[in-house]
């Protein structure tokens, strides 16, 4: 059995349990010691310098191009070209991107800070106040195309997995919503959860209470676009480079999925 196979069996094998335990992906590439140790055998290990938005600074990492971890698990072929691609982090944080994205763009999954003391594979991370690092690996990317907010940085990060369009965003289109969809996608999903379905490592938006049905409208926009202006010591990034248009858009989308809550889902 060569290494492609066995990489295979591997990972179906985890998507098996995995789906198992937490119901969803099909496709599983557990981030560990076995898994990297067996895709360095198939590729050789990269190095990139990158503009890093955590550390403020120019880093540069050794890690495995996410592309070719990306060809390894979708080597089934059993997701369409509208299939996504899943982050899973120790924290809860579960950023989301295209797959096509992903594919089409330069990203690192680095496993080893090369910046990092002699005798130590990560710096801790900055404003940790603690000596928390990105281990067992973080997301970077080489100089991406378009807008760099549309792509994730995450670390810690423990598991990458391929899931269908449909398992991604299920329950997160309500008719008439596209626009404000697709934006709340792009730049609310990785934290924020609609009826279950993104990330936890900000509040669920929509049951069994919709935010707009606890936060005034107004100054819902202004927390978006300015977080730190209504609410000292949030973790919520600003987002005042997106249009207020944009964010009006977001805000009316919330309001429309407000009457769209999963079953049973009821505001006391």
């Amino acid at each position: 059995m060569d290494g492609s196979v066995r990489m295979a069996a591997m990972w179906l094998l985890t998507a098996g349990w995995w789906a198992a335990a937490a119901g969803t992906p099909p496709a599983v590439f557990p981030i560990n010691e076995d898994s990297i140790a067996q895709m360095r055998r198939q590729h050789p290990l990269a190095s990139a310098e990158v503009n890093d938005p955590v550390y403020k600074r120019k880093q540069r990492y050794e890690g495995l191009w996410l592309r070719d971890v990306l060809k390894e698990i979708g080597q089934g072929g059993h997701l369409g070209n509208d299939a996504y691609v899943r982050f899973r982090c120790k924290d809860g944080y579960l950023p989301i991107m295209p797959l096509a994205r992903a594919m089409g763009s330069k990203g690192l999954i680095a496993i080893r800070d090369a910046n990092a003391p002699q005798g130590e594979d990560w710096q801790p991370l900055p404003g940790s106040g603690t000596s928390s690092t990105p281990a067992p690996s973080y997301l970077v990317w080489v100089s991406p195309p378009g807008d760099a907010e549309e792509y994730p940085w995450p670390y810690q990060v423990v598991a990458i997995e391929l899931v269908s369009s449909s398992d991604a965003l299920a329950g997160l289109d309500a008719d008439g919503s596209k626009p404000g969809h697709e934006l709340f996608v792009t730049h609310c999903l990785k934290c924020h959860a609609i009826n279950g379905v993104g990330g936890t490592f900000g509040p669920e938006l929509n049951s069994p209470c919709s935010v707009t049905e606890y936060w005034n409208p107004r100054l819902l926009s202004r927390f978006i676009a300015n977080a730190g202006s209504i609410r000292a010591g949030t973790k919520m990034p600003n987002f005042n480079s997106l249009p207020e248009k944009d964010i009006q858009v977001i805000v009316e989308y919330l309001q429309t999925m407000a009457g769209h809550k999963k079953a049973g889902g009821a505001c006391p």
